[in-house]
């Protein structure tokens, strides 16, 4: 990604930017997917091609509660109504007819661009900026791996992070991303800086974390980086960087409001202006008159606007520090804030102001950058701190020397058997940089090299072989896990989560109490994990169950797909399958009646084909039923299906036994009878169907909660 001089990079574009950035990019990829190898199209715009605006209306139609308004589209679909002809051809997506004849609505075509087309290569920017497409949006291999997450082959490194598929995508992509020059030959590579910062001071503030890995760029000195981390404080980003002072503002007089609107500007808020005005005005008011009136007339107006001006004059910090309804002497007033008052006022408000927008912008893009971050799985953020997470494993892996060397460069002074210089490294699908490559390879680690990094890690975890630390890290988070859960998820707390979930009025409720980065269906899989786990007397492993993509902090990320259930829990002696969904009871069997019996099927054949003896039952946890689905699953337990993975396996008696979100609840409280459950359940679908009871589900039910 190439950036200007004093541009502070984003790995989002903000027309795109939302909470769920990696449930959006993975949603967007999937969406490309399906124009371009389902459909067929070609990426571009009208009147050559539908493949802008079919992502646009795909985008729209899978996350509804993410993009609630669209005037644009819903104008141009009022409109489209009085061309039939047309709207068919859009509508059948004939960009052949609409070549043909498009030149007689040529104002028609136009308006696919203003809201519709415009966006979606927005959005689709952000899967380029990360390697998953090329500028042309043609999907790269790392954007085919993310997609089949069954061909990733991890490497010997790889291995022994506790980590999942999609977190290893991730941390490959970051560790290859570089931001460029112009030019294209200097670069820097945040991800890089991130890990080296927390290698070498451990625990950072999230501000300070943020400022040091977004405030830098490839035009940054690199000389003393090393010394550089290790004083950073909060607000050093900015401290130090030149303004350019407007000659209308280099005076010692008041400002008019026209000067003062013009150089003083917020985008985003006319009325944060008016504030900024009177703010200004007073503070003049002191400048010509100081005098405790005039000083209470300050802090009253400071206290009611507090958040506004520390944020447009004091870099996110208080201006003033007295407390709430405290008012200093004149003379003290005046020593304490001799900086402000005793040079030219315009000039030092005109520097904060530039300043604390700088801070601001670093802040808010790196909003998006941690969260991109997170999905690398090796980075923790808590409580406003941050750290490398699994640090005896990373700081073996992550050599210091070696990261600090690849923080920034020049690309042509560098020697490396991938690239010779940005078209190689970065340009097009088949570039290093879209390539698909382990973390060894990224790091420049041979059989040599990846044998040190193992046998540094063995003196981190003596007495053991290096086959067996994997297990040993995996034995440690899962702990970690179950503590969290004790901790941040209570028994009272998980039934609650539960009872909203049918609610869609809800959803930002749920979102506050569980993770602002995911999905709500994503975070019902979550939910619907931890509640099985006390269910099951909390003897489940739920972490390695899960088919979901976690932060280092455990916070739920993006369902990880693969085409198996969402949650299978593997036992001495059964497999249960938990297959949760927040569809409606009219959408069900068009999205889950298939899906949840194939899973089902091809669980149950692989446990047969393995000759494990263990029992396979899936429960399907919703918060309603389309009696048709759930009692065609009944009907068909004792019918032999086929495998969709081996066509010569087949298996009978497949139980799924759908479960209310409500009777979940209940069932927390009886993990007494876990295993008696189950075992009902089997028993239940084993019986003779002569009779088919329609109620056969809320009768059995009835007995058991």
């Amino acid at each position: 990604m190439k950036i200007k001089a004093g541009q502070i990079f984003n790995l989002m574009d903000t027309n795109g930017r939302r909470n769920d950035v990696i449930n959006a990019l993975q949603g967007y990829l999937t969406i490309l997917d399906d124009i371009q190898n389902e459909k067929r199209m070609r990426w571009g715009s009208m009147p050559e091609s539908l493949a802008q605006y079919e992502f646009y209306r795909q985008a729209i139609e899978v996350s509804p509660e993410v993009f609630e308004k669209h005037d644009p589209y819903d104008e141009l679909m009022e409109t489209l109504a009085k061309y039939p002809d047309f709207a068919a051809a859009v509508q059948d997506l004939d960009s052949g007819w609409i070549q043909k004849y498009g030149a007689r609505n040529q104002d028609l075509v136009q308006r696919f661009d203003l809201g519709i087309e415009d966006r979606a290569r927005h959005y689709t920017s952000n899967l380029v900026k990360l390697g998953f497409t090329d500028e042309n949006r043609k999907i790269s291999p790392a954007g085919e791996l993310l997609l089949d997450l069954k061909k990733l082959r991890k490497d010997a490194l790889e291995k022994l992070l506790p980590i999942d598929g999609v977190n290893i995508v991730y941390l490959r992509q970051l560790l290859k991303l570089r931001l460029f020059d112009t030019d294209g030959e200097r670069y820097y590579s945040p991800f890089y800086l991130a890990v080296y910062a927390l290698l070498k001071r451990h625990r950072l503030s999230e501000n300070a974390f943020s400022e040091l890995v977004q405030g830098l760029s490839p035009y940054s000195d690199f000389t003393d980086i090393e010394q550089y981390v290790q004083n950073y404080k909060e607000g050093d980003i900015v401290s130090g960087i030149a303004v350019d002072i407007p000659t209308e503002i280099n005076t010692d007089n008041r400002l008019s409001g026209t000067e003062f609107w013009r150089n003083f500007r917020n985008r985003k808020s006319k009325a944060a202006v008016e504030v900024y005005w009177e703010y200004y005005n007073l503070l003049f008011d002191y400048k010509e008159n100081p005098s405790s009136v005039v000083i209470d007339g300050i802090l009253t107006f400071y206290e009611n606007n507090k958040a506004m001006l520390n944020k447009a004059f004091g870099c996110g910090q208080n201006i003033f520090t007295q407390r709430k309804g405290e008012r200093p002497a004149a003379d003290q007033f005046a020593e304490q804030y001799k900086e402000m008052f005793e040079g030219n006022l315009n000039i030092f408000l005109y520097q904060m102001f530039s300043m604390s927008k700088k801070l601001d912008q670093i802040r808010e893009y790196s909003d998006t950058t941690k969260r991109i971050f997170k999905a690398a799985g090796i980075i923790s953020f808590d409580n406003g701190f941050v750290e490398l997470a699994y640090r005896e494993l990373c700081a073996c892996i992550f050599e210091e020397d070696i990261v600090k060397k690849k923080i920034a460069g020049n690309i042509n002074e560098e020697l490396h058997p991938h690239y010779e210089d940005y078209g190689e490294y970065e340009e097009g699908a088949d570039s290093f940089f879209c390539d698909v490559t382990s973390v060894s390879e990224i790091l420049g680690y041979y059989v040599e090299e990846t044998k040190q990094v193992e046998d540094h890690i063995q003196k981190e975890f003596p007495g053991t072989v290096i086959d067996e630390i994997p297990v040993i890290v995996a034995d440690k988070r899962r702990k970690e896990f179950n503590e969290f859960i004790d901790k941040n998820y209570p028994a009272d707390k998980v039934k609650e989560l539960l009872g909203l979930f049918s609610d869609r009025s809800n959803d930002k409720q749920i979102k506050d109490m569980v993770s602002p980065d995911a999905t709500v269906p994503t975070i019902y899989e979550f939910i619907v994990g931890i509640a099985w786990y006390y269910f099951s007397g909390k003897r489940i492993d739920v972490l390695g169950s899960y088919n979901l993509t976690l932060s280092a902090n455990f916070e739920p990320l993006v369902h990880a797909g693969g085409g198996q259930g969402d949650i299978v829990i593997y036992e001495k002696n059964q497999v249960v399958m938990l297959e949760a969904t927040l569809m409606n009871a009219n959408s069900q069997k068009r999205g889950e009646w298939e899906p949840v019996l194939r899973h089902s099927i091809n669980l149950k054949v692989e446990e047969e084909k393995a000759d494990t003896g263990r029992e396979v039952t899936t429960f399907f946890i919703a918060d309603s039923f389309d009696y048709n689905t759930i009692n065609i699953w009944k009907a068909v337990a004792a019918v032999p299906l086929q495998s969709s993975v081996d066509k010569t396996k087949f298996t009978d008696n497949v139980v799924i036994m759908p479960v209310h979100s409500d009777e979940l609840a209940v069932l927390m409280d009886k993990h007494a009878e876990y295993d008696s459950v189950i075992s009902k359940v089997h028993k239940l679908f084993e019986v003779e169907k002569v009779h088919f009871d329609i109620d056969w589900r809320k009768k059995f039910m009835g007995e058991i909660v």
